[in-house]
């Protein structure tokens, strides 16, 4: 058993309370993502659970042991900081070596283990050279083996690819998922990258003001959020204010601002007509103005070429901006014309989140 579980973490600096009542669990072999805002609390949060912040108030348990004045050495954590913090004077293998001369295990030992932890990530063959002689990936898997390489319980990574550049990140989310399913070890990522959440962890919790506001798995959070706080925080959205004008069984007639009615056969909030519905750009369908009976009328602003994407930001009636994602085969067949030119735009009910104002 090597969970984590943290109930009511609550803590204060000068006064001022960054974790508010903060409760978490996360399973054996399960990787988290802690996603929020800078300022949010999620590396304070990181800090309790590897011990170099104590709470003022809740508890912290790891593999089912309670941490409460269990210095950081002795909890058996593995930590991957956002710049690594490779000792510049030693070797790569010195460095991996470090955490297990700290526990005094024996020289043979330690020479295998850090072997081995270098072959994990494919570096075997830079045990004599220093940090300054890698780069930028190489350092980043050099951390991540010291941190292993004492075999921990839990593994926690702030902002671990946050020094990387693009391509070299993208190829590490492959990796590092790849290696932290293979080795089952539980383990808690800090970012405000919402890329970087959804691609690695098994669930996000997302933070605001020092709580979590939501959890749940990267598809069930990004697809159908709970709150529009969390559906804005979480990759492109498109917000409209609206009015239900009707209600039945199944729904409901809406009016938007925007000036057109739809019928959304899903639940509507209860206790007040005035709503919120938000939508992604990828899910709205683009039509020529002429044959755009029923859909949303709006102005052209920019195309923004993205490579597999364009971005088509226009302009509604009522001044709100909107965004649509589609494909520059699919820009091209439409002729959208020049900037200031009209167009349609149709919002599929299926991908219509509904929130109360």
């Amino acid at each position: 058993m090597a969970g984590l579980e943290l109930q009511n973490v609550r803590v204060w600096f000068g006064g001022q309370e960054i974790l508010k009542g903060v409760d978490l669990s996360v399973a054996e072999g399960e990787c988290l993502a802690l996603l929020g805002p800078s300022g949010c609390g999620k590396t304070t949060t990181l800090r309790v659970i590897a011990g170099f912040t104590q709470p003022q108030q809740g508890s912290v348990q790891i593999a089912g042991q309670a941490m409460h004045g269990t210095p950081p050495y002795k909890r058996n954590v593995g930590l991957v900081f956002q710049d690594y913090a490779l000792f510049p004077h030693m070797t790569i293998a010195e460095n991996v070596a470090y955490g297990l001369q700290m526990r005094r295990l024996p020289k043979p030992e330690i020479t295998k283990r850090v072997a081995d932890a270098l072959a994990m990530v494919q570096l075997g063959h830079v045990g004599e050279r220093f940090p300054a002689n890698l780069s930028g990936g190489q350092r980043q898997r050099v951390a991540l083996a010291r941190a292993l390489v004492i075999q921990p319980d839990i593994l926690l990574l702030d902002e671990p690819l946050g020094a990387l550049d693009r391509k070299l990140r993208d190829q590490m989310q492959v990796e590092l998922k790849q290696l932290q399913r293979r080795l089952g070890i539980t383990t808690i990522i800090v970012t405000h990258d919402q890329e970087e959440a959804l691609s690695l962890a098994d669930r996000v919790a997302v933070m605001f003001n020092g709580s979590i506001r939501e959890i749940g798995a990267p598809a069930q959070l990004y697809e159908t959020p709970g709150s529009r706080e969390v559906m804005e925080f979480l990759g492109s959205s498109n917000i409209l204010p609206g009015r239900v004008t009707a209600r039945d069984g199944r729904g409901g007639q809406v009016e938007l601002a925007a000036g057109i009615r739809l019928h959304l056969p899903l639940p509507l909030p209860a206790g007040s007509d005035a709503i919120i519905l938000g939508i992604r750009p990828e899910h709205v369908e683009l039509a020529p103005h002429s044959q755009a009976d029923g859909a949303l009328a709006a102005e052209l602003v920019e195309c923004v070429y993205k490579g597999s994407l364009v971005e088509v930001h226009t302009r509604l009636s009522d001044g709100g901006a909107f965004q649509i994602n589609a494909s520059a085969a699919q820009v091209a067949q439409l002729q959208l014309g020049q900037r200031g030119a009209m167009i349609g735009i149709r919002l599929p009910a299926q991908h219509i989140q509904v929130f109360a104002a």
